[in-house]
């Protein structure tokens, strides 16, 4: 008779064991379960999401401590981020969970991993209600093939990125300042009548004047060389009262107007009055005045 009673209980509990089961579902029903599209190729680093859709019949609801902590790591599956939100829908309260995990666990090897089975308790009924959400398998992929030491096998040496190669261009900049340094140079120092604007007037008698000997007798040949370069400036045989006149049409000449002036009044009495001069003094006086004037008129006075 006991043996009879024990087999009645054991084929009476699969039975209770599906009525529960009924209960449960019809209590709270996992509606749709979105799991992310692509499971091959998941390197460390990337978030996978999933999208849960639950229908619960009042009075049971979901509650917010039901759902997992974020920063909960399983098998280097971390929860980043959890999201929850509930709407009325045909007099049952329907919550969508939104969960988004990121992979943590480094692979030497490609291998199987899962997103966590979930339990997901309701309350506010009579009896128990939960959700059970499957696990979720995917392919894990490592970043590189190889272990550590196939790494340093492989390892390259750091280079700093290639410069632009600059060099024609310095060299263009550096030639062309060396050529302008030196064509000033010419132009201030040289006096030569084939080079462009050094053979003025002044600069022909400078030369002259810088040939002459220093030794007494050349006054006269040394002032005849300073009349010439002014008379073939100014057109014509230029005395001392029209230096104004020339003045006034050769303004480069204007900052030695009072050097000009004591020279044709120097020279007016060692030409006509016959005073005798120191020679050598006076050639040298007159190539330091030819020389300012040159610089005039050339225009770096």
């Amino acid at each position: 008779m006991k043996k009879l009673t024990t087999l009645f209980y054991l084929c009476l509990l699969p039975i209770g064991l599906c009525v529960g089961a009924m209960a449960y579902a019809a209590e709270a029903t996992l509606v749709s379960l979105d799991n992310p599209r692509i499971a091959t190729g998941i390197m460390i680093g990337d978030v996978l999401e999933r999208r849960l859709i639950i229908e619960a019949s009042p009075p049971y609801e979901l509650p917010k401590s039901a759902l997992p902590l974020k920063g909960e790591r399983v098998d280097g599956i971390e929860l980043v981020g959890v999201a929850l939100q509930d709407t009325k829908r045909a007099g049952n309260q329907r919550y969508e969970v939104k969960l988004s995990y990121q992979v943590f666990a480094a692979a030497t090897k490609p291998s199987v991993m899962r997103l966590p089975a979930l339990t997901l308790a309701l309350g506010g009924g009579d009896a128990p209600a939960e959700v059970n959400v499957p696990a979720w398998h995917f392919w894990s992929s490592p970043l590189a093939a190889g272990n550590i030491h196939t790494a340093r096998s492989n390892a390259q040496p750091q280079r700093k990125p290639a410069l632009l190669d600059t060099g024609p261009e310095r060299l263009a900049i550096a030639l062309a300042i060396f050529l302008v340094g030196v064509a000033g140079l010419v132009y201030v120092n040289a006096d030569r009548r084939w080079l462009p604007w050094m053979g003025g007037s002044f600069a022909q008698a400078y030369r002259k004047l810088r040939k002459m000997p220093a030794q007494s007798g050349r006054e006269a040949q040394a002032l005849g060389y300073m009349h010439q370069a002014f008379n073939q400036v100014h057109g014509s045989t230029l005395f001392r009262r029209q230096l104004g006149e020339f003045l006034a049409r050769h303004s480069q000449y204007r900052p030695l107007a009072q050097d000009i002036d004591s020279f044709f009044q120097r020279s007016e009495t060692l030409l006509f009055t016959g005073e005798n001069a120191n020679g050598p003094a006076l050639v040298s006086e007159l190539q330091q005045l030819c020389r300012r004037l040159r610089d005039c008129e050339r225009g770096v006075a």
